[in-house]
């Protein structure tokens, strides 16, 4: 059984990622973790997130013991987490997006004294998207043609594109700002990249999915992940070590 610590235990992907543990024998949820100020501290969990009153309570950090932390807390307050880390030194799954450079290469930094697997999605249905929109771009740059990326998420979503956008935009060199971001609805987001010909052909590759899909597929990092020894890991390393 991996011991998780979930950071971000209060927002809707930390609800997911609970209800996914509970019914995955691999992984026990044992530390519910918030932000300092957060109106939801010393809430219990149960009781917040499905109206049963269960024996888990909100903290601001750790006070059980673990195996590895998940993160999938906003950008606020990532200073203090990334401080937190050090001091802790555990495996880390980090899932926020929205960081900037310097934000992103501190939490890089981590994998200098422990492991640290960086995810900003966790679908590999996702990762295989990415290698399939590099693969066609490399083949289309001989050609004339246009390219465009779509991304929405729920209308709470703070970072505008988001992690996963900007991740396409790194990967193909195009601006961030020339993304089209939609925020609507509660629960599923998608990410469509476009190609277009001069002369009318037209190619759209597209990913979609809902919460439960990234908290069931953190899970599957966290049981590959645990127990790998210091490093930084992506989904392309899982992707790698698994399935080619």
């Amino acid at each position: 059984m991996i011991n998780i610590c979930l950071y971000g235990a209060s927002g809707k992907m930390g609800k997911a990622v609970i209800s996914a543990a509970e019914v995955n024998n691999s992984v026990n949820i044992n530390n519910f973790i918030v932000r300092e100020k957060s109106d939801n501290l010393n809430k219990d969990v149960g009781d917040f997130h499905f109206g049963i009153l269960s024996e888990n309570k909100f903290e601001s950090y750790p006070s059980k013991d673990f195996d590895l932390i998940i993160d999938f807390a906003t950008r606020d307050d990532v200073e203090k987490r990334v401080e937190a880390y050090k001091t802790i030194k555990k495996p880390l799954i980090f899932c926020s997006s929205g960081l900037d450079e310097s934000q992103m290469m501190n939490v890089k930094e981590l994998s200098n004294d422990f492991p640290v697997f960086i995810a900003e999605n966790t679908s590999i249905l996702m990762s295989l998207m990415k290698e399939a929109v590099i693969k066609t771009k490399k083949i289309l740059d001989k050609r004339n043609y246009s390219l465009s990326i779509n991304e929405g998420h729920h209308k709470d979503k703070l970072d505008i594109p988001s992690g996963t956008a900007l991740m396409l935009c790194n990967a193909l060199k195009i601006n961030p700002e020339t993304v089209n971001s939609i925020r609507e609805g509660d629960n599923e987001s998608f990410h469509e990249v476009t190609f277009s010909t001069d002369y009318g052909d037209q190619l759209q590759i597209k990913h979609s999915g809902e919460r439960k899909v990234y908290a069931v597929e953190v899970l599957n990092i966290a049981k590959w992940f645990y127990q790998k020894p210091k490093n930084l890991y992506y989904m392309q390393t899982l992707i790698e070590d698994l399935h080619e």
